[in-house]
């Protein structure tokens, strides 16, 4: 059994500032599904130190990411701005340099910012350290085993007088699903044979409907060819290149698929336990009664419902159903539960928000303090997720379900009026079943709306270091077959 660590340390710990400004912790749990957490009616007993901090916070149950990978979705993050406003000609996200981050528009307000990341998609050269004093990666796609010893070291560096930001970032639920004993089978049998035990211990997303490809080949050339993966003839073009190529394949069972989603669960039973780790770090230097503490996820991850596993090729609930958990300092009127939906640009006006700061001019969240002190809250009418250039998908999540185009980019000039001229019900949207067909037609109508009121994506040429040779080995080994210099 999993203890809550951080609710055992107490009273020794130091007096907080009593003057100017509270400082704010940031905390991100990479890859990690809203449906897995206690607190989100998960599974009992799976996340006990995220259900101990739920229930001294505020839990918006209806939070949604911007994008289904971990840059972008960061990205939205740290600019309240949707990905396709930050995304360069070359598909890359790209942060343009006028663009204001959340770092360095807390340090104008005197605030001492520091970023300790798992590396990967947040390494430095990925374009998110600016306005970060110091900005430490741990090994790429690294925990917050790695990430937390450093930040809390940092916090005791720090000048005691001025506040701070923290922002922390693991990948402990991220692919490959396989953590530590005793972690690792929690949730699933650790004897059971089958291409199971391969996936786990290696990357899920080679699971294509069913089948196993031993390589990323014909997954990567399927987004070379610019395919929609999900569509009729994606499916067919894999598997017809994949037996042309003789790739070995392996037949992928119900009972593999139970085990790859026990290993997910033990991999959350892991970031869990490193997150109750880090609250005890923060317990016992006096940050859980000074700072405001905001818990998220990038993105959440499919497990195969609809036939993929990971987040590559997807805009589902699965991948974009995120948690999302404010708790003010000393867990100050705690335990509400907020249904309206909320996104994640909404976390960026939210932090500004609590320490007096002026939002800039041209995002697109919202504050939700009001809303974490108890203040009546409608939410938005809908949450908004973009796939990748190559994915071309648009998803829309109301309070009735999900509407989804797949067909352009929100990039591609000609998309309002192409949006407009097509039938709701038709081929290019996919929606959930129970979605009447005029709720389909309103929110298609609103998204031509959304896709308007949206800022040209940056233009010229991309300024950004290179990425790192050994970078790139680690995305590959990690699931990102697509991963191009």
């Amino acid at each position: 059994m999993i203890v809550a660590l951080f609710i055992m340390l107490g009273a020794c710990a130091p007096q907080p500032r009593t003057e100017g400004p509270p400082s704010l912790v940031l905390v991100s749990l990479d890859t990690f599904r809203a449906d897995r957490v206690g607190a989100l009616g998960g599974p009992a007993g799976l996340t006990p130190n995220l259900d101990a901090f739920a229930a001294e916070s505020t839990v918006f149950e209806a939070a949604y990411s911007q994008a289904v990978q971990t840059t972008p979705s960061h990205t939205s993050v740290f600019t309240s701005r949707y990905p396709s406003e930050t995304t360069g000609a070359d598909g890359d996200p790209y942060v343009p340099p006028e663009t204001p981050l959340l770092a360095q528009l807390l340090k104008l307000y005197g605030f001492q910012t520091g970023a300790f990341v798992g590396g990967g998609d947040l390494s430095e050269a990925r374009g998110l350290s600016g306005g970060f004093d110091r900005y430490t990666q741990g090994p790429d796609f690294g925990s917050l085993w790695h990430t937390t010893p450093p930040a809390l070291a940092w916090l005791d560096e720090r000048d005691a007088a001025k506040p701070y930001f923290l922002f922390v970032h693991g990948y402990d639920a991220h692919s490959p699903y396989l953590k530590p004993p005793p972690y690792g089978y929690l949730r699933a049998d650790a004897a059971a044979a089958g291409p199971g035990q391969e996936a786990v211990r290696s990357a899920t997303e080679r699971i294509v409907d069913g089948v196993m490809y031993q390589g990323f080949w014909v997954l990567m050339h399927g987004y070379e060819e610019r395919l929609r993966p999900r569509s009729a003839e994606g499916r067919a073009w894999t598997a017809r290149e994949g037996a042309a190529d003789g790739e070995p394949t392996q037949v992928v069972s119900e009972a593999d698929i139970a085990l790859v989603r026990g290993v997910y669960d033990g991999g959350v039973a892991y970031a869990d336990a490193q997150f109750g780790r880090l609250m005890a770090g923060l317990q016992a230097r006096g940050a859980l009664d000074e700072a405001w503490i905001v818990v998220m996820a990038d993105h959440g991850e499919q497990l195969g419902e609809r036939g993929i596993f990971g987040h590559c090729c997807d805009t589902g609930d699965e991948e974009t159903h995120v948690p999302l958990l404010v708790r003010a300092p000393g867990g100050a009127g705690g335990g509400q539960r907020v249904r309206g939906i909320v996104e994640l640009v909404d976390v960026m006006p939210t932090l500004l928000a609590i320490v007096g700061a002026t939002p800039p001019a041209g995002i697109h969240g919202v504050s939700l303090l009001d809303a974490a002190r108890g203040a009546p809250f409608a939410g938005r009418a809908y949450a908004y997720t973009e796939g990748s250039e190559t994915m071309r998908t648009l998803s829309m999540r109301g309070a009735a379900g999900r509407l989804t185009w797949t067909g352009l980019p929100a990039t591609a000039p000609q998309l309002p009026a192409l949006l407009r001229a097509v039938r709701a019900d038709g081929p290019s949207f996919t929606a959930d079943a129970a979605l009447p067909v005029v709720t389909r037609a309103q929110m298609r109508d609103a998204m031509v709306e959304w896709v308007r009121a949206l800022a040209p994506p940056p233009t010229g040429a991309v300024s950004r270091p290179p990425r790192p040779a050994a970078l790139d080995a680690a995305l590959r080994a990690h699931g990102y077959w697509d991963a191009a210099p």
